[in-house]
């Protein structure tokens, strides 16, 4: 039996990847690249049959994804291929401005996708190790752009005597076009010309002269046009202004060509650090095209099945990667318990795609590429993949179908060990039924005896029967609409395929008589197990049905949780509102009442004023008590009724009718409305929009009162905080004081004990955020010292 697969087995690797059509997937990858390099990479992209590259590749994968997700792209688009300039100066050759420009911009997208990747360097040690080769070339370009434009033009700076040089090159220019035109401005010379224009011939600038007038104007002639009517003549007297002009612009050319060279004698000793860097930006890109592609699949990366595993593969809900949204996804799985999967089912039902599916996933797996799966599915690193579909029938070499597929199943045979995966597509087909499912059967049972991982498809109901009573065999099928005899496309584990030769039939219109004498013919166990499929296929139909109503209603209730969340949020932010508005009322009210008795106070020390005074306070004490909050009267119910059922109490649990909330009542506002705690919510509602559900529980809390306004006869300056948690203290804290301060009391105390000290600290805090809090601090050693607070109120 083998172990390693034999040197010839390359061919048919590459041909299974035709066959699986693995070329398309790197097509789609190759049009994810960014970078020119990465496009050549992608372009001869193949499966790696090495653990421990797949692994790196998948980890690749990885990280890339991570850093689109997180940081976004790294760039590398749009730049062109310098290599052959690079080459070029490194041979010593001189590069032209563009040239020079185009190499030193692709090496900075360089270094900016380097930069990018460091960004997440912790998290991305795969990347980080690649950019490593990417050196900092940022001098060099500095270099370059000191002396050259960004269109590759040389600037005047770039040597110290290269703009002198350009200046006198204008002016012997300028001195020679105005000689010209103050000939072509002459009368005598204007009748010998076809225009007053200033042409240009062989760098020489010259004048349109008529032929007929040849010898009005003596002169060099240059060109003639193309009806002969036109010479073109540079004037004697011009020849040389001309001369200085040329002589001037070659010498100013000759300095720009120096600036080049040394540019390019610089580029060329960088050569080897640039073209390393584009390699490593190269492999960059193609890794981040492989996520941008995960991206575009919606894939997953698949977990790597360990060496020796007797599970091969295990896919969930994978798609054909190209076939788009609408390929119907597939659960598949090879091992543990068997090795060969025999996959039935009509024609067009999707075998074949199936089978491809599995085949080409397994590709992309060990290409470095995520697939398009459920999370959980997991692949072998398999030392080949080889498959046999297809009609290879070959008319020039007179080899028959059955010829051709039985010669690759041989060479698959003689290639595969235990770590490959065979794929074959219609095994045993194309000859005598009998004498094709009898090989069928034999060929199986070989790769399971070998151990070697095999699916196929086939039409043979006896090879299926075959594979359903095999150790190390387990059957598949896809299988048509029963009511419209339509291709669903669906992948069933563990139930051979029917072959839906009768349903066709009678769809089709062949005559009953035929149908019925085709069905005696049957062997009563062939009818039985037809039946069978047919009952088992409807009950999963029926099942399948029932599981998506399931998560129809599942994704109801979610959607009903997640308004009814919304619902809750909108309540708590108006009740938010509506308790800051009540605040900010009060705290009027407060300094409106404060007022008031500052003036009591005043008149009241003149005994003249004291009914004054007293009279003042009552009104005060009457306005005090109109706005405290207090529990609506329940009236009697009148006899010889029925007894209403009794009214809500503080600490009753009721719940808000139509939107199935749980709340507690915590008290009542004066309009007769029921203020609730809805978790850590208060909301306030009409006691009709409630429905009582038990009544006050039984807690350890200390008891909750309304706020209420105290009689301004009896008031208290104390607060027991002791038991009260800690998230409730700042609600007591701010109605107390308030309370004091309306009563007019300047020092308050706030017992809290020591404990833990969280009572105290949220005591101390709400202190700090209260505007009547002037100052606060601890008690005197003798009156409770630290466990009280003592306040100074404004």
């Amino acid at each position: 039996m083998n172990e390693f697969p034999p040197a010839g087995t390359v061919d048919l690797r590459l041909k299974a990847e035709e066959l699986l059509e693995f070329p398309k997937v790197r097509d789609l990858l190759a049009g994810r690249t960014h970078f020119f390099l990465a496009r050549e990479m992608a372009a001869n992209l193949h499966p790696a049959f090495d653990r421990e590259v797949v692994e790196r590749r998948q980890e690749e994968t990885s990280e890339a994804r991570l850093l689109l997700e997180s940081k976004g792209d790294i760039g590398l688009g749009g730049m062109p291929d310098p290599r052959a300039a690079l080459s070029r100066a490194a041979l010593g050759g001189s590069l032209s401005g563009e040239e020079l420009i185009a190499i030193v911009n692709v090496l900075e997208s360089t270094w900016q996708a380097r930069v990018i990747v460091r960004s997440l360097e912790d998290r991305l040690p795969h990347l980080l190790e690649i950019t490593e080769r990417i050196s900092d070339l940022r001098p060099l370009r500095k270099s370059v752009f000191d002396a050259l434009s960004d269109k590759g033009d040389v600037l005047d700076r770039a040597s110290p005597g290269l703009g002198d040089l350009r200046r006198k090159v204008a002016t012997t220019y300028n001195r020679l076009v105005r000689h010209l035109e103050r000939i072509t401005s002459d009368s005598d010379a204007r009748s010998a010309l076809q225009s007053g224009a200033i042409a240009t011939r062989g760098e020489r600038l010259v004048l349109e002269v008529k032929v007929e007038n040849r010898k009005a104007l003596q002169g060099i002639v240059h060109d003639v046009s193309n009806t002969g009517a036109t010479l073109f003549v540079e004037p004697f007297s011009a020849v040389e202004l001309c001369n200085e002009w040329r002589e001037s612009a070659a010498e100013a050319a000759r300095e720009e060509e120096k600036v080049l060279r040394r540019l390019s004698e610089l580029v060329g000793r960088r050569a080897a650090d640039s073209q390393e860097a584009l390699m490593a930006a190269g492999e960059l890109d193609l890794i981040m095209a492989r996520g941008r592609l995960a991206l575009a699949m919606r894939a997953e990366r698949s977990e790597s099945l360990p060496d020796g595993s007797e599970a091969r593969v295990r896919l969930r809900s994978a798609r054909h990667p190209l076939l788009g949204e609408g390929a119907v996804p597939l659960t598949v799985s090879l091992g543990p318990d068997f090795s060969a999967l025999v996959i039935t089912g009509p024609n067009t039902g999707g075998k074949t795609v199936a089978l491809k599916t599995i085949g080409l996933l397994a590709m992309m797996h060990q290409a470095g590429l995520q697939i398009p799966a459920a999370s959980g599915s997991a692949l072998g690193i398999f030392d080949g993949i080889f498959a046999d579909i297809g009609d290879l029938q070959s008319i020039e070499r007179s080899v028959s179908t059955f010829s051709s597929h039985l010669g690759n199943v041989v060479r698959i045979l003689e290639s595969t060990t235990r770590r490959s995966l065979a794929l074959i597509d219609e095994l045993g087909t194309g000859t005598d039924p009998e004498e094709g499912s009898t090989l069928a059967r034999a060929i199986l049972d070989e790769f399971v005896r070998r151990r070697t991982p095999v699916v196929a498809t086939t039409h043979h109901r006896s090879v299926a029967e075959f594979a359903n009573s095999r150790p190390g065999m387990q059957n598949a099928s896809v299988e048509l609409d029963p009511e419209t005899m339509l291709p669903t496309y669906h992948f069933v584990m563990g139930v051979p395929g029917r072959s839906y030769a009768f349903a066709v039939a009678k769809r089709l219109g062949l005559p009953g008589g035929i149908l019925d004498e085709a069905l005696a013919f049957l062997s009563t166990r062939h009818v039985q197990a037809e039946e069978l499929l047919k009952q088992l296929q409807i009950e999963r139909k029926r099942i399948a049905e029932a599981a998506a109503e399931a998560d129809a209603e599942r994704a109801e209730t979610a959607r009903i949780r997640r308004e009814l969340t919304l619902k809750l949020e909108q309540i708590t932010r108006q009740q938010e509102d509506m308790v800051e508005k009540t605040r900010r009322e009060l705290q009027r009210e407060v300094a409106d009442v404060r007022d008031s008795l500052k003036q009591i106070q005043e008149e009241a020390k003149t005994a003249a004023s004291l009914d004054r005074a007293r009279v003042e306070a009552d009104r005060v004490r009457q306005r005090l008590r109109q706005r405290a909050w207090a529990r609506p009267a329940v009236p009697e119910p009148e006899r010889g009724t029925p007894s209403p059922p009794p009214p809500l109490a503080v600490g009753d649990v009721v719940e808000v009718k139509g939107l199935g909330v749980r709340a507690e009542v915590e008290g009542f506002a004066p309009d007769g409305r029921v203020d609730l705690r809805m978790g850590s919510a208060r909301v306030t509602l009409d006691e009709g929009e409630l429905r009582r559900i038990e009544g006050p529980r039984p807690t350890s809390k200390p008891e909750r009162y309304a706020l209420q306004a105290a009689p301004i006869e009896d008031p208290t300056n104390v607060l027991d905080l002791r038991g009260v948690r800690a998230h409730e203290v700042e609600e007591k804290l701010a109605a107390f004081i308030d309370r004091c301060v309306l009563m007019g009391m300047t020092t308050v105390r706030i017992v809290h004990g020591r404990g833990t000290g969280a009572i105290r600290q949220a005591v101390r805090e709400g202190l700090a955020r209260h505007p009547s809090a002037a100052s606060f601090g601890p008690a005197e050693p003798d009156t409770g010292g630290d466990a009280v607070t003592v306040v100074e109120l404004t």
